[in-house]
């Protein structure tokens, strides 16, 4: 009997120390995730502080801000060291911490360049760097590999959580079972008993050391709220970091229930109940939230709720883990704020750009116009009447104007389109032979045509400028010849795509690709190749607008535009037209006429405020024979249509001052005088008689500039299909 009571203290002697052991190591491990955390989030934070300070720097220009820029970036690199220190052990940790240090470097290196060109007083290019370094994505991938090695290290602090919990249980049921059979086998010998009594109670005071020792590096933490709540959610423990994070003194708030925390409108919308709820179905619940302090302050929260439970499955309460990121959130607007201010900046300077350019281009195109009409009045003065090279260059400067703001208003979307239902696939081997000629015989062309093509709807016209200008611009980067390859195919865009193209929308699309063998260009060409009257080619070769007439019309189309090209390889550019799902309607032939014909009678109301133009419209319909009325805004038009009787054709611009536009003037007077015919006429037609680069139906438009020829014609039109539909 001696000899198995001494087994079983020894048993039990050994057990004890065990559990002491294991409860020791257990709260070590749970140390050092709070080490990891911590460390991650210092990481970020001197990122953040890195990039302020070094941003601060390239906006100002002050040098006063190097010296914080530097020291942070030195931080960075040493938590990072230690980070890989802590972590040492995690394999996991290990594979992404390599991946993190990769984008860490890469993130300093970016910074350094723009501070060095800064430096040199280039706040334009450190600007453009700047823009490009954002579409590299370091920033955000650093941010994603620092939350996923907080997101392990808080899944682990749960597991930790949990195994001492149970640790702290099996070893109080250990103590008390194994003291329960010690009493009952040693009540045959007190000494013995005595002395086992001893060596447990030794080890009992080694468990709750142990256990102090937790509690007090617990309640030690203060970057961390850390506080236990009952099945209720009522507060059962309070530690320093809870004090410090929320105001309250554990006498304030233990015992009280936790939804004090909320705000008063998550407050009615049940939040507290259903945040205890998921965790206790889910076994944890997490989120981001605007938390209270005492007091009644705001604050951004990262929130852990743990549940747990014992052996049976009981529900004994929850473990709930809240960090304040109201710092990190600040940071992270801040950093928004400065990417608005620097995609400003270069919208601005886009903008600038853009002015330059247009201002550029006009004024050579008025010297032409100018000095062409000068040398005219010149001529004339002295009696010479072979003036018609001036003639023909002043024309020519027009005809250069008026391509040069078809070309912006494609740019901007609002050239007016006339779509029509086309199989890409006919339409450029119609320009085969055209493209040939264009191109020369240094350059082959070749055509890979999809079968069974899906038709699409666009403007014909449009298309084949945009297919010019793409086959021109492979000329140019072909000098000394090459290979122009035009293909077409049936592609479905998917929504993952979509979801990394912007205004992309999923759907089935109708392909056109032209691929050359030409010198290519860098991906900082590639950036900016759509930029209106950025061009790479020598001076006066070239404005710059092709390729952003090419991206207007494809998108007022609905479409999507792709450009890949690698320097020595060649560049490829697709067009992506929308399919068209319905079976195209059947165009009946137009009656021909001949083009001579002009109807020289009616009486048409001309309403234009702009003197010049008016004066020229009123004289080119006189010329024709018609009968002539004028209005310089609406209100005077709505009077003259009142007073004068048998006005066959209103004829209207769309921007009128007054506050009436054309198409208000147009449909007040059509409601008036529903057989009234209205023309419009319009630089610029904003949205008032197109969407989504269509005209509105039954709307009749001549864009301007015009000339009489081109005016004649579309009344002769207008006039002829109401004769055919009267008959």
């Amino acid at each position: 009997m001696a000899v198995t009571c001494l087994v079983l203290l020894g048993l039990e002697i050994y057990q004890a120390a065990w559990n002491a052991s294991e409860l020791k190591r257990g709260r070590e491990r749970i140390v050092g995730t709070f080490e990891v955390i911590r460390t991650a989030r210092a990481l970020e934070r001197r990122i953040r502080d890195t990039e302020l300070n070094q941003r601060n720097f390239v906006i100002t220009g002050d040098a006063a801000y190097l010296e914080p820029y530097r020291t942070q970036a030195r931080t960075v690199l040493f938590l990072l060291s230690e980070l890989k220190r802590l972590t040492a052990g995690h394999a996991k940790h290990q594979l992404n911490l390599q991946s993190l240090d990769a984008q860490i470097a890469r993130r300093l290196a970016e910074l350094e360049q723009v501070t060095r060109i800064r430096e040199r007083d280039s706040l334009q290019a450190a600007i453009r760097l700047m823009r490009a370094n954002l579409t590299t994505g370091t920033a955000h991938a650093i941010d994603e590999l620092i939350d996923a090695t907080v997101a392990t290290e808080d899944a682990l602090l749960t597991e930790r959580l949990e195994a001492a919990a149970e640790d702290e249980r099996m070893a109080a049921i250990t103590a008390g079972v194994g003291g329960a059979l010690t009493m009952a086998i040693l009540g045959v010998g007190l000494f013995l008993v005595l002395h086992a009594s001893r060596r447990i109670r030794t080890s009992g005071d080694a468990q709750r050391k142990s256990e102090d020792t937790f509690r007090r590096f617990v309640n030690g933490v203060t970057d961390y709220a850390i506080y236990t709540l009952d099945p209720e959610g009522r507060v059962t423990s309070w530690n320093a970091g809870a004090a410090r994070i929320k105001g309250y003194t554990d006498n304030e708030i233990i015992g009280q229930h936790f939804s004090r925390f909320f705000t008063e409108d998550d407050r009615k919308a049940g939040a507290p109940q259903r945040v205890l709820d998921a965790a206790a179905r889910d076994g944890k619940f997490e989120t981001e939230a605007l938390r209270m302090r005492k007091g009644g302050a705001r604050f951004w929260a990262h929130v852990v709720v743990d549940s747990l439970r014992d052996p049976s499955g009981r529900l004994l309460g929850f473990v709930k883990i809240t960090r304040d990121v109201t710092e990190r959130r600040r940071q992270q607007e801040a950093l928004e704020a400065a990417r608005a201010a620097l995609g400003q900046s270069q919208k601005m300077e886009a903008l600038g750009h853009l002015t330059g350019g247009v201002a550029h281009d006009f004024n050579n195109l008025l010297t032409v116009i100018a000095g062409s009409i000068d040398m005219l009045q010149r001529r004339l003065q002295i009696g010479e009447r072979d003036v018609g090279p001036y003639i023909d260059a002043a024309q020519r400067g027009v005809d250069r104007a008026t391509t040069l703001t078809h070309h912006l208003l494609a740019f901007a979307r609002r050239q007016p389109l006339e779509p029509k239902p086309l199989n890409p696939n006919d339409l450029v081997a119609s320009m085969v032979e055209i493209l040939r000629r264009t191109l020369g015989a240094s350059i082959a062309i070749e055509t890979v045509f999809a079968d069974d093509l899906w038709m699409t709807s666009a403007d014909p016209t449009q298309l084949e400028i945009a297919i010019l200008n793409l086959a021109v611009n492979a000329r140019d980067a072909m000098p000394q010849g090459g290979k122009l390859t035009i293909e077409s195919e049936n592609v479905r865009l998917d929504e993952d795509y979509a979801a990394t193209h912007g205004d992309v929308t999923p759907g089935q699309y109708a392909m056109v690709a032209l691929t050359d063998t030409g010198s290519g260009m860098t991906q900082e060409i590639v950036a900016k190749a759509f930029d209106p009257f950025f061009t790479t080619k020598d001076l006066g070769r070239g404005t710059g607008l092709g390729l952003s007439q090419v991206y207007g019309f494809i998108k007022q189309s609905r479409g999507h535009v792709s450009l890949y090209s690698e320097p020595g390889v060649g560049t490829t550019v697709k067009l992506y037209l929308p399919r068209l799902d319905a079976p195209p309607a059947t165009e009946r032939p137009a009656a021909t006429r001949p083009a001579a014909v002009v109807l020289r009678e009616g009486t048409i109301l001309v309403v234009e405020d702009d003197e010049d133009v008016r004066a020229f419209s009123t004289q080119a319909l006189r010329d024709l024979g018609y009968r002539v009325l004028v209005a310089t805004d609406a209100r005077s038009a709505l009077e003259t249509l009142e007073k004068e009787a048998g006005i066959d054709l209103l004829f209207t611009d769309i921007g009128l001052a007054g506050g009436i536009n054309g198409r208000e003037l147009a449909d007040a007077a059509q409601l008036r005088w529903p057989r009234l015919k209205v023309l419009f006429t319009s630089g610029y037609t904003r949205n008032v008689i197109i969407h989504e680069g269509r005209l509105d139906p039954g709307v009749e438009l001549i864009t301007k500039p015009f000339n009489q020829a081109a005016l004649a014609e579309k009344i002769r039109r207008l006039f002829s299909r109401d004769d055919e539909a009267a008959r």
